[in-house]
């Protein structure tokens, strides 16, 4: 008798976890559809017990939509388990040859753990002049003064294919199409500022892009549309390609329309803005600098063996967490 009334008392106290989380569910998905954002919006959440695989709470569940950035919220929480809060991502700076008489004979490394946050303008100690900087003074401080070998930035720790299949073709090449690689740069996103006609139908040229793309040529094939229609041009570029096409339409009368692209080879288009780096700091000889993962396939696969004298361990897996996502595991955080 014992045993069972422990058993039902178990169960009824899974019962009840499980009917206060409901509970909790139902009242805060009461609480979104009645926001004006949610006015012509489905909302579909499905919630199942890990272990046992029961449900706990269905509200749309086998209604198809499409939860576009709502996913980040789960690769978030899995980041959370399976790196813990107080993970940082590395970078790391190396050499391999030898030093003498302020020459390297042999290679620079920049390696890579995917750290997201490298070159971006988001906080101040990630930004691409800080980053630049401390690389810079990094390499002037082991003497350095000639390279007489190559500078390579090392995205292989992750594979080459950064952007998942079935991506389509009119996503991949723009900001929110950008692959995650092992050594990212600038969040892997450029600008292109376009310049309309004054009538519909006129071409639409390109200004600038900033940064300015690295071995890549981008041509405009946008046109000029009515006054008003919005952003409708669409960057094709894939992963390391080295040549695409602005496609669609942009307003009429706009100077300075700016879009934003996915960059194809982050890792190179680091190394070549480091080695310009160098160079204007009197670094001198070099004779080839780019990725891994944009070189040749026969060379790719050559392993590294460098001495590490840097390594930049700069946000905590919390800090670089958009606000949105963090209100969205806060809120997950008291619901359980």
């Amino acid at each position: 008798m014992k045993w069972i009334a422990i058993t039902l008392l178990t169960c009824f106290c899974s019962n009840l976890s499980a009917q206060n989380i409901e509970t909790k569910l139902a009242a805060a998905i009461s609480i979104l559809e009645k926001d004006l954002q949610f006015k012509h919006a489905i909302i579909s959440l499905y919630v199942a017990d890990a272990k046992t695989g029961k449900m706990i709470f269905d509200k749309n569940g086998e209604v198809g939509l499409a939860p576009a950035s709502c996913q980040k919220v789960v690769t978030s929480v899995s980041a959370f388990e399976m790196l813990g809060k107080g993970y940082r991502y590395k970078t790391m700076l190396g050499y391999d040859g030898a030093i003498k008489n302020n020459v390297l004979n042999g290679n620079l490394y920049i390696v890579g753990y995917g750290d997201p946050s490298l070159g971006s303008w988001r906080w101040k100690e990630t930004t691409e002049k800080m980053i630049l900087n401390n690389f810079v003074r990094a390499v002037q401080n082991t003497g350095i003064k000639k390279i007489n070998g190559n500078v390579f930035g090392y995205d292989r720790i992750w594979e080459s294919n950064n952007t998942p299949d079935g991506w389509i073709w009119q996503d991949i090449g723009n900001y929110y199409g950008a692959g995650a690689a092992s050594l990212n740069w600038r969040e892997n996103q450029y600008d292109i500022i376009l310049e309309a006609g004054n009538n519909p139908g006129e071409k639409v040229t390109i200004d600038k892009i900033i940064p300015k793309l690295e071995n890549v040529g981008l041509y405009s094939e946008v046109i000029t549309a009515k006054k008003g229609s919005g952003d409708n041009a669409y960057i094709y570029l894939p992963p390391y390609g080295i040549s695409g096409y602005i496609r669609g339409t942009i307003p009429a009368g706009e100077k300075k329309f700016t879009i934003s692209g996915a960059m194809p080879n982050a890792a190179e288009q680091l190394t070549l803005t480091f080695v310009n780096a160098l160079k204007e700091k009197v670094i001198e000889g070099i004779l080839f600098s780019g990725s891994y993962n944009g070189m040749e396939v026969e060379k790719k696969d050559i392993a590294i063996n460098p001495t590490f004298f840097l390594q930049l361990s700069l946000r905590l897996l919390t800090a670089s967490i958009t606000g949105f996502l963090k209100k969205a595991l806060i809120f997950m955080e008291k619901l359980w």
